[in-house]
């Protein structure tokens, strides 16, 4: 606990980090609006928090896709709406995870000029009991990214943002590292997670560049009654998104109303910039022994962000 404590602490003087956000991949993760930290124990553990993985099962598989944007599609090409796309394919022990994952993000600049970000992360995690109920866990990254700004034709949002995805810039290359801890109590955990603590950069013609910096989130879950989860993410540092800065704190429940079927819920506001709350929604069906399906949506007013994805989930 003390170590746990110590390393929250020693994150509280971040500074400002541009930096893609937690909000990207799992399913379960996003059906209760981040505040997974300290829930994280499935294989999504090697992204949320690669210590979470002794709090599951000794081993499980996932593959997932998701879609995200802001904005309102049919307007005039502005300053601010994005969209985004990720996928994640994990596969995490006890002892050791891997995974691969997959972001691109395309943001308009101005009514003229589109960003496109993509990265593809290729994790291998690693977990290390210190005492009874003391995990910290790493994963190490080889990050493949590449950013480019061009001049866009299209005259609604929507059309602006996907001709962004046609766009191809030259990759780079950059070793990173994220860092975790979770205190397990069993009646409830408390985790955290500090993401691209090597902060590298890509950089693209006309001297464009996208810095991944460091970003740590702490989160708090209880279990009171079996079936039953209550979950509250913060985070420490305030991360500056090309859409403005952003610090999360986020909520959420999951329930399993069935042994086939589990839902779940939460809302996450934007303590900065802003201060926009969206909610989201997910659940779970149990497709055989040990396999789910997992699906969410997040939604919001119609300038905010909204999101749809889905994941098939094994665990033995």
């Amino acid at each position: 606990m003390r170590i746990l404590l110590a390393a929250v602490f020693c994150c509280l003087a971040a500074a400002p980090a541009l930096a893609q956000p937690f909000e990207v991949v799992g399913s379960r993760a996003l059906g209760m609006a981040g505040a997974f930290v300290a829930v994280a124990d499935d294989a999504t553990g090697v992204y949320w928090n690669p210590a979470g993985l002794a709090s599951g099962q000794p081993a499980g598989a996932i593959v997932e896709w998701h879609r995200f944007r802001s904005g309102d599609p049919d307007a005039i090409p502005v300053s601010g709406p994005w969209k985004r796309t990720a996928g994640l394919m994990s596969l995490g022990t006890w002892p050791i995870g891997v995974s691969i994952a997959r972001i691109e993000e395309v943001r308009l600049v101005d009514g003229n000029t589109a960003e496109r970000f993509s990265t593809r992360q290729y994790g291998l995690s690693m977990l290390q009991t210190l005492t009874e109920g003391v995990v910290i866990g790493a994963t190490l990254k080889y990050v493949r990214g590449d950013v480019i700004q061009a001049p866009i034709t299209g005259e609604t949002v929507d059309e602006a943002l996907d001709e962004g995805f046609g766009f191809a810039g030259d990759s780079q290359g950059a070793f990173d590292l994220d860092l975790s801890a979770m205190y397990d109590a069993q009646v409830f955990r408390l985790g955290v997670t500090m993401r691209n603590a090597r902060s590298p950069t890509f950089s693209g013609a006309g001297d464009v560049r996208r810095e991944l910096t460091r970003h740590t989130r702490v989160g708090l879950a209880v279990l009171p009654t079996d079936g039953l989860t209550l979950a509250l993410d913060v985070d420490l540092d305030t991360a500056d998104r090309p859409t403005g800065e952003q610090r999360m704190l986020a909520a959420g429940a999951e329930y399993q109303v069935s042994t086939r079927i589990v839902v779940r819920g939460g809302a996450r506001r934007n303590l900065e910039g802003t201060r926009e709350t969206v909610g989201a929604a997910g659940a779970s069906l149990v497709l055989r022994p040990g396999t789910w399906l997992d699906g969410h949506l997040t939604f919001g007013r119609s300038t905010a962000e909204r999101a749809f994805g889905l994941a098939l989930r094994a665990g033995w």
